[in-house]
Formats: structure tokens, sequence, C-alpha cells
């Protein structure tokens, strides 16, 4: 820990800045440390200035873990030093433009807003910096009216009025925020603040401003009294009308966050505006998605669905749904079957941009292939729908055997007599025509189980298949279509480097790749390393290696005709919906 005379001679050589962005700043001191005392003190008696070191060239030197440990640092200092108003805000600016758009890139500024609440003066002084045309000080209005309030409360809300009737685009923003959260402590107050929110959304239609208009009404929300939520949520109605994306990064942040004040009404008025999300708003999305996921747990997997498709449908800008993957993760492990009336849904609905974006998001790389039982029976399904959900399973899942196998054995249970053979004929055919591995684990115990219904059928199915197979077989090794030595040899080649240049761009997007380095190693079990040891020698770790390994099975008409099973897949994938 640095003493006195250490922290005044760095002051006295210009290296303390230097000294609290790295030095001092990677120890992370706590507020009661005796550091951050030692600095207060001595800043607060003259003897340094923690504020005037603070300079855009001094923070822009500092990049990186050695910027947000300073930053970090500055939060502890910044309640307790004092200084003028105008320094400190020109301090808390810097420190937040050096930040750039990391998230923690406001953390201090809590602490700004503490240390203007400590002296009535000072909310006085930080609106007359912004009176003055002060630049820096011109986006802490919301801090000046909801800290000047506790001094003052109507000079501060009529201030506030009056910067969004007439004040600067960034002016009317922060005022908005401020009247939004500051108490309204009786009848009046909420008249006023009614009918200047009602003029400002007629004077101001530009989206930005909107954004922010949303925002305040979703805060006001909190508080309102009941008669008077209905006037509000008109506003929001028309805002939302009206607003464009920033509007709707708005909305979806209230549903995200802060979903509890808002009416059914109004939610669903946000949605259906969510609809028209632009595909590219990233942060909207994304706030969506932690939205969406929180109905699902809600048990609201009907709208959440509705949504859904109407994103992937879209004939321009659609958004995947695998970019709504919090969202996905709630259905998937919701204890309510939601996957099981998702998956059914969008089968029956037949459209292959859904099944294939399910297919995708719900069952694709990165999630363990397994079984997926249905009880159809409560759909309402018609006898012709039993055959047609079969072959909209295999279009949609034909390179997952044992969801497809699944699927199948559970409409086999449930299908009407008329309709079952045709059902078991596609199981088997082109399913186990195909996969003959993982789809017999999963079947041969259904059909050995006497208390399921789909047995009969299933041990039907597994027994074409052993003739398929022993048929297949008959002709045994006919060497006259045995390829040549050099035709293998070719194939090899050719398999070789189409291999190669797919582990090269797997390598890309690998995440392993961003945190370890590849090492080639000759011969060895076992690796090896040194670590470094401050009290001691270095010390030596071993570490075993092992192997990492999968496997999938390949379609078997695939290799004999694989444009006829593509031909197949196409119309099964094509077919309508039964009338």
């Amino acid at each position: 820990m640095p003493d006195r005379e250490e922290i005044l001679a760095k002051w006295r050589s210009g290296t303390l800045v230097d000294a609290l962005f790295a030095e001092y700043g990677r120890i992370w001191l706590d507020e009661e440390s005796p550091t951050i005392e030692l600095l207060v003190v001595l800043h607060n008696s003259g003897e340094i200035d923690l504020l005037n070191i603070i300079t855009t060239e001094s923070v822009e030197r500092h990049k990186g873990p050695d910027f947000f440990d300073g930053q970090h640092l500055y939060e502890r200092l910044i309640p307790r030093i004092t200084g003028s108003v105008r320094e400190m805000v020109r301090v808390v600016e810097t420190i937040r433009v050096g930040a750039g758009n990391d998230m923690a890139a406001g953390l201090h500024i809590d602490k700004f807003v503490k240390w203007c609440g400590d002296d009535p003066a000072r909310p006085g002084e930080l609106l007359a910096l912004i009176d003055e045309g002060f630049v820096q000080a011109d986006g802490y209005l919301i801090i000046a009216i909801k800290t000047g309030v506790a001094v003052d409360r109507p000079l501060f809300v009529d201030r506030a009025y009056g910067f969004l009737e007439s004040g600067t685009e960034r002016q009317r923003w922060g005022a908005l925020s401020a009247l939004g959260q500051i108490e309204m402590l009786n009848e009046a107050y909420w008249d006023r603040l009614l009918e200047a929110f009602d003029t400002a959304l007629t004077e101001n239609p530009d989206d930005t401003f909107l954004a922010y208009f949303l925002s305040a009404i979703g805060e006001r929300l909190k508080d309102i009294p009941a008669k008077r939520i209905d006037a509000l949520e008109n506003l929001a109605g028309l805002a939302l009308a009206a607003g464009g994306e920033h509007t709707l990064h708005s909305a979806s942040r209230l549903l995200a966050f802060d979903p509890t004040p808002l009416s059914a009404a109004l939610k669903n008025s946000m949605l259906e505006r969510l609809r028209e999300v632009d595909a590219g708003n990233n942060e909207a999305i994304d706030l969506l998605d932690i939205a969406l996921s929180k109905m699902v747990k809600a048990g609201q997997v009907l709208e959440v669905r509705q949504l859904a498709e109407a994103l992937v449908r879209r004939d321009e800008g659609a958004v995947k749904l695998g970019r709504l993957d919090s969202t996905v993760r709630a259905v998937i492990e919701d204890s309510n079957d939601a996957l099981a009336d998702w998956v059914v849904a969008w089968l029956y609905d037949g459209d292959h941009r859904l099944c294939s974006a399910m297919d995708r998001a719900m069952f694709g790389a990165g999630r363990d292939e397994r079984p997926l039982h249905v009880d159809f029976s409560q759909y309402g399904l018609s006898e012709a729908e039993y055959p047609y959900l079969a072959r909209k399973v295999v279009g949609s899942f034909f390179l997952k055997p044992v969801l497809m196998s699944s699927l199948l054995s559970s409409l086999l249970r449930s299908a009407p007599e008329a309709v079952s053979a045709e059902v078991e004929e596609v199981l088997v055919c082109p399913v186990l025509q195909n996969y003959a591995g993982s789809t017999r684990d999963l079947l041969i115990p259904i059909s050995e189980d006497a208390t399921d219904t789909a047995a009969p059928a299933v041990a039907r199915a597994i027994a074409a298949q052993d003739s398929y197979l022993e048929r297949l077989k008959a002709p045994g090794s006919v060497p006259e279509l045995r390829p040549s030595e050099r035709e293998r040899q070719l194939e090899w080649e050719r398999h070789t480097d189409s291999m190669l240049e797919a582990m090269r761009k797997a390598r890309k997007k690998s995440i392993f790749a961003q945190i370890a380095t590849e090492s080639i190693i000759l011969y060895g079990e076992r690796a090896v390393i040194w670590v470094e040891n401050l009290e001691d020698e270095p010390r030596r770790m071993e570490t075993a290696m092992g192997s990492i390994s999968t496997s999938f099975e390949v379609p078997r008409i695939e290799v004999v005709d694989p444009v006829g099973l593509q031909l197949m897949l196409l119309s099964f994938r094509a077919e309508p919906r039964p009338e």
C-alpha cells in the first residue's frame, strides 16, 4: 500500500495519474481502504488535486483493464472529495467518454449523483452550468432536477417543464426522464404532468424523443393513481404507433426488465409493434429475447410462438429463431410441454421456413439429440393429418434419426387404425431404411413393451428393416462393382482435402481458438508446464491428455440415390395441409 510520501512524490513528478490507473487501481481498493482515505485527505487539504490530473490525454493513455481499474478507483473517490461542480462534471464526463460503449461506462455516475445530493448548493450550480451552455453538463440535467427537487421542489419542477417545452433536443430527453422519476405529491402534479406529456407528444414526433417518452411513461405507471392509468397508457399507445426503431428498443426494454406496471393491453400493443422490429436492431432483439423467455416461464407460450412465427416468416428482413436463444432455451426447459406444443404447431402449419428454423435452433448443433415423446391425441387431429404430420417430421428432421423415430412412435400411439399403416410405412421407409443404428436402440424397447400401444406397429417396422437389410446383403461382394485402387486413392485424397478445409473453416469460428493456443505434440500422453511461484521455486504441473470424438450416421440412400432422396424430402416439405 502506498504511503503519504510516495503519493506526494508521484504528485510532484507528475506520475500520480499513471499510478491511479495502473499501480493503485489494480489493488481494487474498497471505500474503507486506508489508501482511499489517504488520497481523500491529501486532496481535500489541497496537497494534491485528483480532479485536475484527469484529462482526455491521460485517460486515452490508459486503455483496457488499466482504465477500468482507474474508473473503479474514482468510484470510491468521487463521493468523498471536494471541488467545484464545473470541475467534477468535467472529470465525470471525461471518464464516461473514455469508457466508450462498455456497459460499465456509467458506474461512476451513480457516485456523482450522491456527490451532488450531499450539498444543497450543488444541484443549483449544476443547473447554472447547463443554462450557461457548458457542453459537458448538458447530459446531466436529469441529475440536477432529481437532486434539486429535494432542495427546492417548485423551482426544479418548473425548470423541468420549461426544458421539456423549449429546451434543446438533449435537454428535452433529460427533462422527460426526470419527470418520469420525481415524486408526484398530489392530483395537481398529475394534472400538470399529463397535460405536459400530451403537448410534448404532439410537438415532438421524432423517434428518439418518443423512445424517451415511452420509457418515462413506463416509470410513471409504477405509481400513477388507478383512475389515470388509461390516460397515460393511451399516450403510450400513440407513441408506439408513431415511433420507429428507437421506440421499439424502449418497448423491448420495458417488456424485458419492467413489465409489471404495464397492462395486458399495453403489453399486447408493444408485442404487436415489435413484430416489425428491424433484424439489424440487435439490442432491441436481445431485449425482446429476454422478455419472451420470461413470458414462456410465465406460461404465455402461445403469444411467444405467434410473435416468433411473425419474425421468422417475414419475406424481407426475417429474424432467425436462433437470435432468440434465451427464448428457445426456456421453451426446451419448460416443464409444461411447451416444446411439444411448439413442434406440433409448426409441423401442422407445414411452412418449411418455420420447420427448418425449429430444426436448427431447437435441435441443431450444440444440442444433444434426444427423443421427444408427444401425446398427439390432445391436439384433435383428423385421420388424414396423422400421415401428413409423419411426412412433415421426416422432411423437417431427416438428419436426426432419434428425434424422427420418437415422434413417429408417438404418432403411432394415437393414430386411428385406418391411417396407422400409412404412418408405419413412413417409419419403415425412409427412416429405418436409412438408419440402422441409433433408431434400433430407441425402437426395440418400445416393440418389447406390451403396455405400449405403438409396440405392434414398431415391431413390424423393425422386422421390415431386418428383411430389407437381409435382402441388401444377399448379393454379397461383387468384384466388378468394386472401385479400382486408383479410384479409391483419388476419393481418399478428395475426402482428406475436404475435411482439412472444413477444419480450417471451423477453427475460424471456434471459441477454443479464441481462448487457447494450438500446439502439435508428436509424442506423449501428458503435457507438463511450470507455474511461476513468487515465494518459492516454479511448480511442475502435469496434465493428462485425452481424446474428444464424435460420430454421426449417414443416411444409407444418400450414398446410392442422393437425388431421389432429396426429391422425396422436397415433396414432404412442400406437401400442403389436408383440408
